[in-house]
Formats: C-alpha cells, sequence, structure tokens
C-alpha cells in the first residue's frame, strides 16, 4: 500500500547515493545570503550561544552555524536524515560534543529543549511542511528575549540570461513538473493535503506567514529574483495553487533581481542530475529512458548550444528575519 502521510519528503536508511546526489545540485548559500542573518542577529542580541537547525537533512547549514555559535542542535522528524547529518558531519571532522541531535518534528522542540534556550533559529527549506501556527509557537517558546528566527526558501534552479530563460525555462518546468506529476499520481488525501498546504506555501512566496506583532519584532522579508518561480510542484499534484498574504504594514519588504546570486554553471548533463534528485521518489517513479522527459531534455540541449555547454543559472530566493520580544 502508497504511503498517504503527509510526511512526503523522506529518504530510505542508508541512501548515501541520493545525499550526494542531492548535496552536489542543490545551491550553495553563499557568505553574503549568511551575512544578512548574522547581521542581522548582531544588531539584535550579543548572544551566540546555541543556534538550531529546524529539517537539518543531510546537515549542511548546521556546519555553518557551529561556525558562529557555541552550540547546534540540528533537528529533523526523519531519524534517517539526521543518521546522515551525523556521519557526514564527523566525516567533516567537526566536534561532535559542539552539536546535538534531536529526532523531532519542529513543531514539537519545545518539548524536548527548554524555553528561552536558543539565540537563533534557522528554518532552511522546510517551513512549507510544517503547521506554520505551531511551529510558530514552538519558535517563540525555545527563542529568548532579542533571538534571531531565519525562515528561508528558494525555487527552482532559472536562466540568468533573459533570452534562454524566456526559451529554455518552459523546457526545464516541463521536465520537473512531469517528474513530480508521476511521482505523487494516485495520493491518498492525506499527502494531498500536505502537498496542498506546501503549494500554497510556496506561491506565497512564504507571504502566508503571519507573525503577532505581540510576539516579534523587526520583520523583515527579503526575495531574490521574485519574477522567477519559487514554486516546486501545483497543478502537477491536480490543484491550482492559492497564494496568501499575511504581510502586515509594519513589516520591511524588499525585492532584489541578482542574475548572480548563488550562481550555477551547468550543462545539461548537470541539470538531468539535479532532476533526478530533486525529490526522494524521483528515481522510482521516473524511469531514466521517460520518452517525455527525454525529448524536452534533448530540446533543452539544443537552446543551450549542446549537450555539454554550460550556462548560467540562479536561484529564487525568500528569506525572512524576525526577532523574538
Amino acid at each position: 500500500m502508497a504511503d498517504d502521510s503527509e510526511n512526503f519528503w523522506k529518504v530510505a536508511k542508508d541512501d548515501s547515493a541520493f545525499w550526494d546526489a542531492y548535496v552536489s545540485t542543490r545551491p550553495r548559500y553563499s557568505s553574503a545570503f549568511y551575512k544578512e542573518v548574522y547581521s542581522y542577529h548582531a544588531a539584535h542580541s550579543s548572544s551566540w550561544a546555541l543556534a538550531h537547525d529546524i529539517g537539518c537533512g543531510a546537515g549542511q547549514v548546521t556546519t555553518e552555524l557551529i561556525s558562529c555559535f557555541q552550540h547546534v542542535v540540528a533537528s529533523d522528524m526523519n531519524d534517517t536524515h539526521l543518521a546522515v547529518a551525523q556521519q557526514r558531519l564527523q566525516q567533516q571532522g567537526l566536534d561532535h560534543s559542539r552539536i546535538a541531535f534531536s529526532p523531532s518534528k519542529g513543531e514539537d522542540l519545545h518539548l524536548h529543549h527548554p524555553s528561552s534556550s536558543a539565540d537563533l533559529i534557522a528554518v532552511p527549506e522546510a517551513i512549507v511542511l510544517m503547521d506554520v501556527d505551531a511551529a510558530l509557537a514552538c519558535f517563540a517558546t525555545l527563542l529568548g528575549p532579542g533571538g534571531t528566527l531565519a525562515i528561508w526558501f528558494y525555487g527552482r534552479p532559472t536562466f540568468a540570461d533573459p533570452v534562454l530563460r524566456s526559451r529554455g525555462q518552459p523546457r526545464l518546468d516541463a521536465i520537473i513538473s512531469s517528474s513530480w506529476d508521476k511521482a505523487f499520481r494516485g495520493s491518498g488525501d492525506r499527502r494531498r493535503a500536505g502537498l496542498k498546504r506546501a503549494s500554497d506555501a510556496m506561491a506565497s512566496w512564504l507571504d502566508y506567514i503571519a507573525f503577532n506583532p505581540g510576539t516579534w519584532s523587526d520583520v523583515r522579508r527579503i526575495k531574490w529574483n521574485p519574477k522567477a518561480k519559487l514554486s516546486f510542484f501545483g497543478h502537477e499534484c491536480g490543484f491550482e495553487p492559492e497564494p496568501v498574504s499575511n504581510v502586515r504594514e509594519w513589516e520591511a519588504v524588499e525585492e532584489r533581481e541578482d542574475p548572480e546570486w548563488w550562481r550555477n554553471d551547468w550543462s545539461v548533463g548537470d541539470l538531468k542530475k539535479y532532476a533526478r534528485a530533486l525529490f526522494p521518489g524521483f528515481r522510482e517513479a521516473v524511469d531514466e529512458n521517460d520518452v517525455e522527459i527525454a525529448a524536452h531534455f534533448q530540446a533543452l540541449a539544443e537552446t543551450m548550444g549542446g549537450e555539454t555547454k554550460t550556462q548560467q543559472f540562479t536561484w529564487p530566493v525568500v528569506l525572512i528575519l524576525a526577532t523574538r520580544k
């Protein structure tokens, strides 16, 4: 029987091949990006004792946070992900005495860690999978006064060149859409509910997140390349995304167009690797010799100037920063 849980982003145990491909085809969070987070935190707090990496996956953000904070809690609701993070961080030679691994949903972390104990909570690429109201209540409990909440999400790789974007992006989007369609075809009601929630969240550019002014201050929403597509799926799953905005007038919103943001120079081969590792279920649901997808890749190769020709890609990204009162 197919899994009908809302926890649709889960990697099988010991699947090191997937994680190696996944990490190698994700955007690399730049030093300029982390500077946005750290400068914001420094403006509100002088404490760098403890940070949380929510939904840590393979531990990429934990690796960064431990360079600035005395201790980091890496959490994930999937114990197989935590095992991968532990292994990869150990291979990097990081001091494990400064890193705690917590098997927990992000919404439940306050049940396992002391109130007002955290200085910063990072939620990379995970908030759309969560019950946002329960998550914000949990984060508010964990953060001490002046603590920083940093939520971010990135979407699909996007051609930086406008001409290539107009010609090649529809092909790349069609490949991704077809893969999602095959992976989620026949999903049950619970899974569809989780997919719909995530789809609406992405279509909203996270503007659906509502911050209570009695709890949070100095909310900033920074959007890089907002003309590109943040959503990974929507109509492919049988519904249309419904964006929602709960942005308040006292919040700061900034949009930045930057073709160099998290730049990747990729060939068609790199895009094939990305497409295969975008979601754990694609390898089972999408045949490597799928005729439809192969035709799109062939057309994409012609647009890009050949199979081995590299082109510049950028990423749509939204970062939300907020301070606990």
